[in-house]
């Protein structure tokens, strides 16, 4: 295993997810065919250095989505070779969306400005009337040739000198955001719905007009609660998991 993956799983961060993509690779690279036995729970321990509950939850979404089957006594087995184009996407901190920005390639259009009106400032959660610039485009997966969803990017119109650079980012907006105009986000919230996928975006997506759909917003916010950032995405159902794990905070009992 490459010494950079292994910083990574040492980061804390997102440990259970960078394994199941990990084995997802492995898998669909025919390292593991269909049919075969993936390593026991001890191996990949001590493989990747975690532990026993991390190899478990990252098994358990290789389950969710119909990959491997489990049984006692005989192990995980592989059930399929690949997700059938769905993408999943663990999230359990801003870090976590960092990762999936640079496992999935956006690809977006020019920028346009728009003004927003009581509608769009409503969305945006802006004061009308403010200036911004929205770009058009469509994220795929590695190894998956039909976009994964449809989205409508908006930055700060005092943002405009990165527009070059956004169009060709390895990594997510906000990052570049904070680094070309030292912003930090702080927080990011998030909103998932669920949408009939309207004919206009069904036709860029290759989905059926009225198909059932998730919609997700995500707004992204710099200090003092400074708005810097919304995504809105429509992914079709069939093509993305959302997935997330919630603790209980002891500290509070």
């Amino acid at each position: 295993m490459k010494e950079s993956m292994r910083n990574e799983l040492r980061s804390g961060q997102h440990l259970y997810a960078t394994l199941a993509q990990s084995l997802l690779h492995d898998i669909e690279s025919g390292r593991y065919p269909v049919g075969s036995l993936l390593p026991t729970e001890a191996e990949l321990v001590e493989q990747y250095g975690l532990s026993r509950h991390t190899v478990r939850e990252a098994i358990r979404q290789l389950q969710k989505v119909g990959l491997v089957t489990r049984r006692k006594g005989v192990g995980t087995r592989v059930k399929e070779g690949n997700v059938s184009a769905k993408y999943v996407q663990s999230c359990a901190s801003i870090s976590d969306l960092f990762q999936y920005a640079k496992e999935v390639r956006l690809t977006l259009g020019d920028p346009v400005e728009v003004i927003a009106d009581e509608k769009l400032a409503e969305i945006l959660r802006c004061k009308k009337g403010q200036r911004w610039l929205k770009y058009v485009g469509l994220r795929r997966a590695r190894n998956q040739s039909a976009p994964i969803c449809y989205t409508e990017v908006f930055i700060r119109y005092e943002y405009v000198s990165i527009s070059k650079k956004i169009r060709r980012l390895p990594g997510p907006v906000y990052a570049l955001i904070e680094n070309e105009f030292s912003e930090k986000v702080h927080e990011v919230n998030q909103h998932i719905s669920a949408v009939a996928i309207p004919s206009g975006i069904a036709k860029l997506l290759g989905a059926k007009a009225g198909s059932p759909g998730l919609s997700i917003s995500r707004h992204y916010f710099a200090a003092n609660d400074r708005l810097i950032e919304v995504a809105l995405s429509i992914y079709p159902a069939d093509r993305f998991t959302y997935s997330m794990r919630l603790r209980l905070d002891t500290s509070m009992e």
